[in-house]
């Protein structure tokens, strides 16, 4: 039996991406402060409560959004929303709302209060189109205004709901006001501000120990080398052409240093690298940057134990409960494997139990490694997960099971709770670690980001960006362009956009993250005056874009003259109208219906614009409409006083487009420029820009695609 304690690091992660859409400035998912105001200052103030020793390691990026939030100047999609009156809701928008606000646990979020309870009854069933028709059809005012309050308060975690307002608003339950929900998010905006100064006051009293993630959260093998994913798998499909760039995985690091110690006021010892992926050459730029820490997955240490022949298979606990120095330069730096499967308890498992009966197991697994060691020196297991995601699912946010946990590890004499700085403090013996095979938390492999169809597509289209913004910034040295360009580049490189990707993982944010991402490689070429390819328009995720579409039924010849032509002149058109129920729609839309149709001669396009935007549209602004099949050609139209339609990419000099814009705005293009000399489906999508950055589009992601045969369709369809 041995006499030493046994140490246990535990490092929660605090992680979302970025959010926001840097042309439009919206924030368009709203995790970042449901999770600040539920997990981030909670997790923190219980192991303070217990006196328990443990790291909470934040990202960079998570860490600009709580300063946006906290100074009350992020523009989030749910949180405008919210704050909308609900007397008068459009349509669009009390869809968007019986959807995306239901978006939780529903057993520990919905359950405990009966008025959320009965608005969640009374939604129904969504339709073929994702739409909740029996609540359209029966939600009152008061109920859209419950529901707006209730999503909201019941991400209040236990330390917000300390707050007499917060408690008075959860007595209250049902009837909220305008006032109530303006309240509501002005209290969650403060709590917010109070997060990092309460981890900077947690570490400088040495309460707790702050580490550190590259700033986008990257995944730093692939990063400095795509071909890393085949050292612990071999036959992985790879995209074609290798990202090659260590420099960037050295400006994620070493820009994260720099924030880190602006807001912490010291240091960053230690480092969680990006789903703990780890390689060779990663670790490389960590001791470049003076890291002296790392955590990764015990996958990673097996594998690497295995390619030196130090391992066949397992990894006898003498070996996996040690700190390593990697390499062989003397500042290491040192490393740390998680223990996988009691880090998945609880991830995944503990949540089910009652909260004695899981502390009491957690303890059980603990004695039998501490068993199993020899007394030759001191061990560490370390416990590494996700700190804020896996807390919903359990009851009242996992407070009890904390608080039964670290009061019972902070009193105990066979274990001893530490942060991985103080474990190199007080055991002096590394394990000599010469390589390691790249690979993260994930079967230490890099699968979850490259490989699939879908992530290699991804990676593809970066690559063309980033070997764009390389050729320019060799020509076009210093130019201010280039940061904002490198900087949504670094955005692009996080590995969330990568995770969602494939068919590993799903979510219902699918399509925000896809059009996030494409989002930022756009703005890669649009900072440096080039404009981005049309393949960055192209979904990358198949999902459907929401859109109610109808064909044409009857060939048109409208007159052009912007007033929407007589009755008969559009009725035969077809259209595309948004429906909303996609949580990416806009809040205040420009574009409210699309109308096309063709004869033997023309493509015909009318645009119905928002009357009270149409009439307020600035001379900044621009509408794009970019066809990109059969043929590729793009018009702009501008108002300064009146309507003017100006050819962008052009492909005939002999033929030009018929434009008129009042009431409307009406076009006219010739097949012929759009190479339609037989049945063809064209496809188009229309940007609203303003300043040179992207506003809004439509549809939100992919095209719209019309087949186009003026020859046999009055053949086929009749009209009386």
């Amino acid at each position: 039996m041995p006499q030493k304690a046994l140490c246990v690091a535990f490092l929660w992660h605090m992680h979302q991406p970025d959010y926001r859409n840097m042309q439009t400035g919206e924030t368009y998912l709203p995790w970042t402060r449901f999770h600040a105001v539920k997990d981030y200052h909670d997790m923190a103030a219980l192991a303070e409560k217990a006196g328990m020793r443990l790291t909470i390691n934040v990202v960079p990026s998570l860490m600009d959004q709580l300063v946006s939030y906290g100074e009350g100047n992020a523009r989030e999609t749910h949180a405008i929303l919210t704050l909308r009156d609900a007397s008068i809701l459009a349509e669009h928008e009390k869809i968007f709302l019986l959807k995306a606000f239901f978006m939780l646990s529903p057993k520990h979020m919905v359950s405990p209060y009966p008025r959320y309870q009965e608005l969640w009854d009374r939604r129904g069933n969504p339709d073929e189109q994702g739409i909740y028709s029996s609540g359209l059809r029966s939600f009152t005012t008061q109920d859209y205004r419950d529901l707006q309050m209730w999503y909201n308060l019941t991400w209040c975690g236990q330390e917000l709901r300390r707050d007499p307002e917060i408690a008075r608003f959860f007595s209250k339950g049902r009837g909220f006001t305008e006032e109530d929900k303006k309240r509501l998010l002005e209290i969650q905006n403060s709590f917010i501000s109070r997060i990092l100064p309460f981890y900077r006051s947690l570490s400088e009293s040495r309460k707790i120990e702050i580490s550190v993630s590259p700033y986008y959260h990257p995944i730093l093998p692939l990063l400095c080398d795509t071909h890393s994913a085949r050292e612990s798998q071999p036959s992985i499909p790879l995209p074609p052409g290798p990202f090659i760039y260590p420099q960037d995985a050295r400006e994620h690091i070493s820009r994260s240093l720099r924030i880190y110690e602006e807001s912490f006021g010291c240091v960053a010892r230690g480092m969680w690298p990006s789903e703990g992926a780890l390689s060779d050459a990663a670790l490389h730029e960590a001791r470049k940057a003076g890291i002296q820490w790392l955590a990764s997955d015990e996958s990673v240490l097996l594998n690497s134990l295995q390619k030196d022949h130090q391992a066949a298979g397992h990894l006898p606990p003498e070996r996996k409960f040690c700190a390593y120095h990697w390499g062989n330069a003397p500042e290491g730096p040192c490393l740390f494997f998680r223990d996988h499967a009691l880090s998945d308890l609880f991830g995944f498992s503990y949540q089910h139990w009652p909260a004695e009966d899981a502390v009491e197991d957690f303890f059980k697994r603990l004695r039998g490694i501490r068993n199993s060691l020899p007394d030759d020196k001191h061990y560490v297991v370390p416990v590494i997960l996700d700190g804020e995601n896996a807390w919903e699912h359990y009851p009242d946010n996992g407070t009890e099971f904390l608080s039964i946990l670290y009061r019972r590890l902070s009193k105990s004499e066979e274990f001893h709770a530490v942060t991985f700085s103080e474990f190199l403090e007080l055991e002096k013996h590394r394990e000599p670690l010469k390589s390691v095979v790249a690979g993260s938390w994930i079967y230490g492999n890099l699968a979850t980001w490259i490989g699939h169809s879908e992530k290699n597509r991804a990676w593809e289209l970066m690559t063309d960006a980033r070997k764009f913004l390389n050729s320019y910034q060799r020509t076009n040295p210093g130019q201010k362009q280039l940061d904002l360009a490198f900087h949504e580049m670094m955005i692009a490189e996080g590995s969330d956009w990568f995770w969602w990707y494939g068919d590993d993982h799903q979510t219902d944010n699918a399509a925000e993250f896809d059009a996030l991402f494409r989002s930022h490689l756009k703005n890669v070429y649009r900072y440096l005056d080039a404009p981005p390819p049309i393949s960055l328009d192209e979904p990358i995720k198949k999902t459907t874009s929401i859109v109610q579409l109808k064909n044409p039924v009857h060939t048109i010849s409208p007159q052009i003259n912007g007033k929407g032509g007589n009755y008969f002149d559009w009725l035969s058109a077809g259209y595309a109208v948004p429906v909303g129920g996609d949580s990416m729609h806009r809040i205040d839309r420009l574009i409210e219906k699309i109308l096309f149709g063709f004869d033997l001669s023309s493509f015909y396009l009318r645009l119905d614009l928002a009357p009270t935007r149409m009439s307020e549209f600035p001379e900044t602004s621009s509408i794009r409409i970019h066809f990109i099949s059969s043929k590729e050609c793009s018009l702009s139209i501008e108002y300064s006083g009146k309507w003017n339609c100006k050819a962008l990419q052009w492909p005939s000099s002999d033929q030009h487009p018929i434009f008129a814009g009042d009431k409307v705005l009406e076009l006219g293009i010739p097949l012929e420029v759009l190479a339609v000399h037989k049945p063809e489906d064209v496809s188009l999508f229309i940007l609203v820009m303003d300043s040179g950055r992207e506003i809004e589009r439509f549809p939100n992601t992919g095209f719209l695609t019309i087949h186009t045969n003026p020859w046999t369709l009055d053949q086929q369809d009749w009209v009386v």
